[in-house]
């Protein structure tokens, strides 16, 4: 990391408390918050962290498209071991009609089981299974595209094209949502030829860590040699990210402006303009030549203006 300044922040050990505020669970349901205080009161040294961990796993268990309901009788099962449909009526507040069609819905998706009893009693599937089950039935439809792609090209060929220029055509593509802006980051980085820059602000450097992108690069470069270079925002965020990524062959630099927007620009002429938005996540993809020296032009002078190393 031959831009890196010598001098950093030292780092918690745990970094979740970079970013992480005591009174940042808003976002959370009101009955999950009493949930959690069921097992963790507020007066106690455990309830900061066991809120931390119940956001982290309310938002995955909303990929399963759970109902808040769901969630909670799921959380509660987990918690708790097998229950009756009546007993979890009653120390959850919700009607023994409705207690049954949530557990029946969560026995659909795979996360609660039936235990054949009398009484019948309902226990949850380990959270490790569900997400090993989640995985497994991605991974399938993966596996299922990828068989069907070379038929799916076929047909696509077969379709009737009305001729057109070779010439290569300058566009600007829109693109919202974290799922699509990666996947289009991860072809760039397959794209280029040897040299890859970006600037980023922390808040887009600790969300590419948590990304494929810093593994894909170095995936590429055991192939061959390549030239990046990065650009952040100095907080202890970034800081600790970089810590991490001491095994990642890039050239890190700390900006001396702040509120610049993040970029990524690649050799293959494309240029990924991230855009900040409150509540959707947005980005800029385009080939224009202009914008493209633009924004070379800016980050040679960025990189020009880096703290020199003493």
């Amino acid at each position: 990391m031959q831009a890196l300044q010598t001098s950093r922040i030292k780092q918690s050990k745990e970094p979740e408390k970079l970013t992480v505020e005591r009174d940042n669970f808003t976002d959370l349901d009101p009955d999950l918050l009493q949930f959690a205080r069921t097992f963790a009161p507020k007066e106690s040294g455990e309830h900061e962290d066991g809120l931390k961990a119940l956001r982290s796993i309310n938002n995955a268990l909303k990929r399963f498209k759970l109902s808040k309901n769901e969630v909670k009788v799921y959380l509660y099962l987990a918690q708790v071991g097998a229950q009756k449909a009546q007993k979890i009526a009653v120390n959850l507040g919700i009607h023994r009609t409705e207690a049954y069609k949530i557990l029946r819905a969560l026995e659909s998706n795979g996360v609660v089981t039936r235990i054949l009893e009398r009484p019948m009693k309902f226990a949850a599937v380990s959270f490790e299974e569900v997400l090993n089950n989640e995985i497994e039935e991605r991974r399938q439809i993966i596996h299922k595209l990828e068989k069907r792609k070379s038929e799916l090209l076929r047909q696509w060929e077969v379709l009737p094209k009305i001729a057109e220029s070779n010439a290569e055509k300058e566009t600007l593509q829109v693109l919202e949502g974290k799922r699509q802006i990666s996947i289009k980051i991860n072809d760039l980085t397959k794209q280029t030829a040897r040299r890859l820059q970006a600037v980023v602000s922390d808040k887009h450097l600790i969300w590419l860590y948590n990304s494929p992108f810093f593994d894909d690069l170095e995936i590429i470069m055991k192939k061959k040699e390549m030239d990046i270079k990065v650009m952040t925002t100095y907080s202890p965020t970034s800081t600790y990210v970089i810590e991490q990524l001491n095994t990642c062959d890039c050239d890190f630099s700390f900006l001396q402006i702040h509120d610049q927007p993040s970029f990524i620009l690649s050799d293959n002429g494309t240029l990924i303009l991230l855009i900040d938005s409150e509540d959707r996540f947005y980005a800029m993809e385009t080939n224009y030549e202009s914008m493209v020296k633009s924004y070379q032009n800016l980050f040679d002078l960025l990189w020009r203006n880096q703290p020199k190393k003493k």
